[in-house]
């Protein structure tokens, strides 16, 4: 699987990085993906409640940005490439200065969780859906990555 997933990065690494001439940000739109997104809603954002929003930049691009606590950030990125790999799968490259990630997300109606996650030195933090040893130094290894639901947009 582990083989089939890196062939799978090297497919999307090699095409255009947005289908036409879309955007980054309507291609986000068009997959139901920008707005606020958290584990539950109905909880404000804690370590263990992150909640995630995708909001467009006025360049086309993503930011992305996770909040632990109301108001503070615990990450932000800008998603600079995307691609749709399957009717239920998005791979987004983003990055925040010297730092890329790239991102494989299975998003299924109002959910979405992080099936791999890997940085430009090759370290995986996800794989198959999964915290690697990389992740939360090791605490969170071979868990499932949360599935967050959509909040609002």
């Amino acid at each position: 699987m582990y083989r089939g997933l890196l062939l799978v990065l090297a497919l999307i690494l090699g095409l255009p990085a947005t289908a036409g001439a879309e955007t980054v940000a309507q291609t986000l739109r068009q997959f139901g993906l920008l707005g606020t997104w958290a584990n539950d809603c109905s909880l404000p954002a804690a370590n263990k409640n992150i909640h995630t929003v995708y909001e467009p930049l006025a360049n086309g691009n993503v930011r992305r940005t996770y909040y632990y606590a109301p108001g503070k950030t615990s990450n932000q990125y800008e998603l600079q490439r995307v691609n749709r790999v399957s009717s239920d799968q998005l791979f987004y490259s983003q990055s925040n200065g010297n730092n890329r990630m790239d991102v494989v997300l299975t998003v299924t109606g109002n959910r979405y969780h992080v099936l791999s996650s890997q940085n430009q030195n090759g370290i995986v933090y996800v794989r198959d859906g999964r915290f690697t040893e990389h992740a939360n130094d090791g605490k969170s290894a071979g868990r499932e990555s949360p599935w967050q639901t959509k909040c609002h947009d």
